[in-house]
């Protein structure tokens, strides 16, 4: 069976194939809603799908977005591609996702994709860092996109181009840190930075600095990947360091600097015997909605992660290009994230 054309839905409804075309490639120049109706109805009565390309050309825009995540199975990226998708859908437009795991090769092949479908904007989310070479290869792709009149947005870490939403991880993980000292934690254990992700640096750095401030050196600094996996292998360590340590009433207090990986950790602990929170307290970092539907629930920094989507998708559908300008090149803007403390660090018998 052949494939229906636009001239036989202008003729099916009795106009020109210029207003077809008008009507169903997105032009601003429409007819009266009367004629619209009838062409869109001939349409769907014969199966005609109009053709994106024909639609970029008519709108001078593609109406994709594409997003740049590291891993969708992680709840931090799922929550923000969620919401990312559901305020694109709303204006009419339609988001392109791809994950990279944190590989390089990976990123740059997609990102070069994404550019090749002509999408209108670029959203990353992700702090990374996998080395100058790598890093120039990344930026000279998006410094060409930004040049050609495309967007470009991170989530994460600043990029020296576009506009970025930063959290203060820091800082915030600073104040986690204190906020457990004085609930009486003495004893932690900490993630030690990671390799490529700067924010999981920032964040340990924060809390290890807050503990330094009152006194305390950290009982155990071991080193796991920022995954679900992560976590678990993370509660085996802590699992063999309490077996292998003078027993003690106080609880060991791990901080793991993403929720996934405390979330895996604490699963881990419990199939391993090990009680949560009276042998060890688990605190992470982010504010992941399966945060609070633990058991225990988790004691954790939670960034506001719809909010931080929501004005991304602001900055690309504002109308304003990317490249105009130095103010727009280096927009940033700071957030900072609430200490939630739940059952995970409670301390027995205390508040």
């Amino acid at each position: 069976m052949p494939a229906v054309r636009l001239s036989d839905v202008a003729q099916d409804a009795g106009v020109s194939l210029a207003t077809a075309s008008r009507v169903l490639n997105g032009s601003s120049r429409v007819p009266g809603k009367a004629v619209a109706d009838k062409v869109k109805a001939s349409a769907d009565r014969l199966g005609y799908v109009p053709n994106a390309q024909a639609q970029a050309l008519a709108r001078s825009r593609s109406g994709l977005i594409g997003l740049v995540v590291h891993d969708i199975a992680d709840p931090y990226f799922a929550t923000i591609a969620r919401e990312v998708q559901q305020q694109v859908f709303a204006s009419q437009s339609q988001v392109l996702l791809t994950q990279t795991d944190r590989e390089i090769d990976t990123e740059i092949r997609a990102l070069r994709s994404l550019i090749a479908q002509q999408v209108d904007a670029l959203v990353l989310v992700g702090s990374h860092r996998y080395g100058n070479e790598s890093d120039a290869a990344i930026r000279t792709l998006l410094e060409g996109f930004e040049r050609n009149g495309g967007k470009v947005v991170g989530l994460g870490q600043s990029l020296g181009m576009g506009r970025t939403i930063v959290p203060d991880n820091a800082a915030a993980s600073h104040e986690l840190a204190t906020a457990l000292v004085v609930e009486g934690h003495r004893r932690f254990a900490v993630v030690e930075g990671i390799a490529g992700i700067p924010s999981a640096g920032d964040r340990t750095g924060g809390f290890v600095a807050a503990l330094t401030e009152a006194g305390i050196e950290p009982e155990l600094i071991t080193a796991a990947d920022l995954t679900r996996a992560g976590g678990h292998a993370l509660g085996e360590r802590l699992h063999d360091h309490l077996t292998s340590s003078p027993a003690s009433e106080a609880p060991l207090c791990v901080f793991a600097p993403a929720d996934v990986m405390a979330l895996g950790a604490l699963g881990e602990l419990r199939r391993r015997g090990v009680d949560v929170p009276t042998q060890v307290a688990v605190a992470g970092f982010g504010g992941v909605p399966g945060a609070s539907d633990s058991n225990p629930t988790l004691t954790t920094i939670a960034l506001p992660l719809a909010e931080m989507a929501r004005q991304a998708v602001e900055w690309v559908l504002d109308g304003s290009n990317g490249s105009e300008g130095e103010s727009a090149r280096s927009t940033e803007v700071h957030v900072r994230g609430d200490v939630l403390l739940g059952e995970s660090t409670a301390l027995v018998g205390r508040g």
